[in-house]
């Protein structure tokens, strides 16, 4: 089996892994910042949630995801060019379907921590007052 050949067989693999671990880090993350809500005194589903900015976060990390997942698939394609064809670092119009969505992800994933918060102060200081600890928490269950 040529070089060429291995490194496309290669290639494909390891781009899926990449983008499968990185799935299963953003539940990893969402499964974190969960546990610390309940850690301490506050209820995950009662907060809340600004869906349309981790809406956009996350589909600019899936987009970008897939686009680098395109682009590490499609780079071993500049491997099978005849000699003649010499382009620098083996680059060329074949890796324009990942980088493309790449640079999309990418500017989606820029434009959510670009955003300001829509919040107002008074309603972040109104969630804050109405935080338990956790301690004082367990000791009103306790005495219940």
């Amino acid at each position: 089996m040529s070089y060429s050949a291995l490194t496309v067989l290669i290639g494909w693999p390891i781009a899926l892994a990449i983008f499968l671990g990185f799935i299963v880090l953003l539940r990893y993350i969402n499964h974190r910042e969960r546990m610390a809500m309940i850690e301490h005194g506050l209820n995950p589903n009662d907060m809340p949630s600004s869906r349309r900015s981790k809406g956009i976060l996350r589909a600019g990390l899936i987009t970008m995801m897939v686009g680098l997942s395109l682009t590490i698939g499609l780079y071993p394609v500049g491997f099978f060019l005849p000699a003649s064809i010499n382009t620098p670092f083996h680059l060329g119009p074949w890796l324009l379907p990942g980088l493309i969505p790449l640079g999309v992800g990418a500017a989606l994933t820029v434009s959510y921590y670009l955003e300001q918060s829509t919040q107002n102060p008074r309603e972040e200081k109104k969630q804050t007052e109405n935080v338990i600890p956790f301690n004082e928490r367990r000791e009103r269950r306790e005495h219940h």
